[in-house]
């Protein structure tokens, strides 16, 4: 997992609301008094009571009841509808630009953090409404850390910080390049009712997607349909729950000797840095935990990792890579390099080595920590200009992130194809080096409103060079590696120690003081009692 610099604030202020109304202006609280009449009773507040109830996402009107410009001029806020305090505030609203950031992944949070709102109206959209600290993903399948400790809500994000946004917990469906419009849709199972999937358009001055990455199968038959995956929470909890059924199943003295061997082997496919803290993550629940729950079947319990190259973590060094090896030789890891897999069966994969030869090996869990591809959205934009966007692995981006072969809109992180590898730190410096950009462009006052901001970017600032913080990665059994940059060189270090330095990184870099105390929390629960496989 590479390193990941998020900033980090501890201020504690008073939260603020996701979208700030000031309607409640000194005129009025003073107006309201005279009257002998409750603040909470005028009719402005009314309006924001029913905007904030109609707002809540997981209701069926949460998008239904969205009224969006529609004007041929400057976007406006899409909040400004709602109501304001006086006409003044009302015109700074429409006089600045309206930003949408598609994602809440690292990139755009770490945009959301460091924006200037003052500059502009920020509206986030995003199927999902929390930003997931993916370093400690692997660790959630087993029960070392609990979901909700790495899960912050993106408006506890904008809160925190003062930030005035409007969020909408829904998917971009479409766009029109050519008006500077987004088509967005809100899906739900749990809703019922006709609107449970609700649609809205929405304007937009400034356009950064950072929709993020999903999983790549390379075309391998049977992968979607058997395979679990590691990308998202839901994800882990698939993998969570699919560990505690075989299990279960494997205890049942009727089954045979075979059959409960093919159960209790669990395959990952992929050596980088997810599919290795994965295999490390189970190998602890099996030592620590399983040994003593069951211990019988905790003894027939196989790990393999199947990896296509020579080499597990083939962008760390070479000794790290070898010291890795070694370990999980130790820890009884099985390790099927130069191997590629040619089908997923439902209950073995298909397998050819180097040679060619072909061989079955059997499973009762198979996770696919293979590759990353954009997601749909990303392909989707690509489409409206075909003839820039030649592609297939995502948005084409040039050294100031704007996405080739459009106006006013720039992506970042894993959805994009640049000369930079799809890393975390490399979303997250991106995404600070957008902010400080977009802040620099609306206090630049040479840059009158008729000038093209985003075609005279490269006039105005330095574009945007990637600087490497290093990498870590945590193998199990208590021990971690690392490659850390020092001046013109790199130091590589491996063990305990470095496991303490990995968790203590991860502390400081959650988003918050109360993810940073979950997790330490749910370590020391861990180490006092043990970790718990129970699911819903």
């Amino acid at each position: 997992t590479a390193l990941a610099p998020v900033s980090r604030s501890l201020a504690h202020g008073p939260t603020a609301p996701v979208v700030v109304m000031k309607i409640q202006s000194r005129r009025i609280r003073n107006a309201a008094s005279h009257a002998h009449i409750p603040v909470a009773s005028t009719p402005q507040h009314r309006i924001q009571q029913r905007h904030a109830s109609s707002a809540t996402p997981g209701t069926s009107s949460s998008l239904a009841s969205i009224q969006m410009p529609v004007s041929a001029s400057r976007p406006q806020d899409p909040t400004a509808a709602i109501g304001g305090d006086s006409a003044s505030s009302a015109g700074n609203k429409d006089s600045k630009k309206t930003l949408v950031l598609l994602g809440t992944g690292w990139g755009t949070t770490t945009i959301l953090k460091n924006i200037d709102t003052k500059h502009y109206n920020v509206v986030v959209v995003s199927p999902r409404n929390y930003f997931l600290f993916t370093p400690l993903l692997p660790s959630c399948t087993v029960g070392t850390t609990e979901s909700r400790s790495i899960m912050e809500p993106i408006r506890h994000i904008a809160g925190r910080r003062g930030k005035e946004i409007k969020f909408y917990e829904a998917e971009c469906q479409d766009i029109d390049v050519g008006k500077k419009e987004l088509k967005i849709e809100y899906n739900s199972n749990l809703v019922e009712g006709t609107n449970a999937n609700a649609t809205a358009n929405i304007k937009y001055d400034y356009l950064i997607v950072g929709v993020g990455g999903t999983y790549n199968t390379f075309g391998t038959p049977g992968v979607e349909k058997h395979a679990c995956f590691l990308k998202e929470m839901g994800d882990a909890s698939k993998i969570r729950r699919r560990l505690k059924d075989t299990i279960e199943k494997a205890s049942f003295d009727s089954i045979s000797a075979e059959e409960r061997s093919r159960l209790l082997n669990i395959v990952v496919v992929g050596g980088g840095p997810t599919g290795v803290e994965f295999a490390g993550e189970l190998h602890d629940l099996i030592t620590e935990d399983l040994s003593r729950w069951v211990p019988e079947l905790s003894k027939q319990i196989k790990i393999t990792l199947v990896e296509a190259l020579p080499n597990i973590l083939s962008s760390f060094d070479k000794k790290l890579v070898i010291y890795t090896e070694v370990m999980f030789k130790k820890s009884g890891i099985a390790l099927r390099t130069n191997t590629k897999v040619k089908e997923v069966k439902e209950k073995s994969l298909v397998v050819s080595d180097a040679d060619g030869t072909e061989s079955e090996i059997p499973y009762g869990t198979i996770v696919w920590a293979a590759g990353i591809s954009a997601r749909q959205f990303a392909h989707t934009l690509r489409s409206k200009v075909p003839d820039v966007q030649t592609s297939s692995r995502g948005l084409i981006i040039d050294d100031y992130l704007r996405v080739k072969g459009t106006k006013d809109i720039w992506a970042l992180g894993d959805c994009t194809v640049s000369k930079n590898a799809p890393l975390a730190q490399v979303a997250s410096q991106q995404g600070k080096w957008l902010s400080k950009t977009l802040d620099r462009l609306a206090k630049d006052k040479s840059i009158g409103s008729t000038d093209d901001a985003f075609v005279r970017l490269d006039q105005t600032v330095k574009p945007f060079v990637y600087s490497s913080n290093g990498s870590l990665a945590y193998i199990g059994g208590e021990k971690a590696i690392a490659e850390l940059p020092f001046f013109n060189k790199h130091i590589t270090v491996g063990g305990p120690l470095t496991s303490l330095f990995w968790k203590s990184y991860c502390l400081w870099e959650l988003s918050s003081v109360r993810s940073s105390l979950s997790v330490a929390t749910d370590w020391v629960k861990r180490a006092l009692f043990g970790r718990t496989m129970s699911v819903d």
